[in-house]
């Protein structure tokens, strides 16, 4: 985004990640979940939250402040994992997949679930898509998440926007 113009801060509770943000973007870094921080209110035009939500014990209260300290006509982008559906299909393999990441995930949310906490928190144009697959170390990891990635993103678009392949992660966008 900064090579696009935008000013950019960034949240990362992890030393080691904090530094190589630092590092090969220059940005300054926070160091404590933003529910932590004193930023004051309608201070970002964009937040977005990439593979977080799945981690916090509070991910309501963090959509709040997220709410918060947007600008009006702010946006929120969330980009998370929804898992359980192929956990289930997949049964025992799915343990060797790796796909609940326990013990780090905490949730696995359905588009369903994120729509309504999003209007819980008073976001509004809620949009739920397919976008793209992630890319694990594993091979046969990245080989399956490929493959369902792009079986994923073709039903996306074929529904014309309808069907979300369960499975696959998810982007959501939300205004303030």
């Amino acid at each position: 985004m900064r090579s696009r113009g935008w000013e950019v801060e960034g949240i990362e509770v992890s030393q080691a990640d904090r530094q190589y943000a630092r590092d090969k973007w220059d940005i300054h870094v926070y160091s404590q979940p933003l529910e932590n921080l004193a930023i004051p209110g309608n201070s970002f035009e964009v937040i977005t939250l990439f593979y977080v939500i799945e981690h916090l014990l509070a991910p309501l209260g963090l959509l709040i402040e997220v709410k918060r300290v947007l600008k009006p006509g702010g946006l929120i982008l969330l980009r998370w994992p929804h898992s359980t559906p192929i956990v289930r299909l997949l049964g025992p393999l799915s343990k060797k997949l790796d796909l609940y990441h326990s013990p780090y995930h905490l949730y696995d949310f359905s588009p369903k679930t994120v729509e309504k906490m999003l209007t819980f928190c008073g976001f509004r144009e809620i949009e739920t898509m397919v976008g793209g697959n992630t890319r694990p170390l594993k091979r046969f990891n990245r080989w399956a998440s490929t493959i369902f990635g792009q079986i994923g993103e073709t039903l996306y678009g074929l529904s014309g926007g309808h069907l979300l392949l369960p499975g696959i992660s998810k982007t959501t966008l939300a205004l303030k």
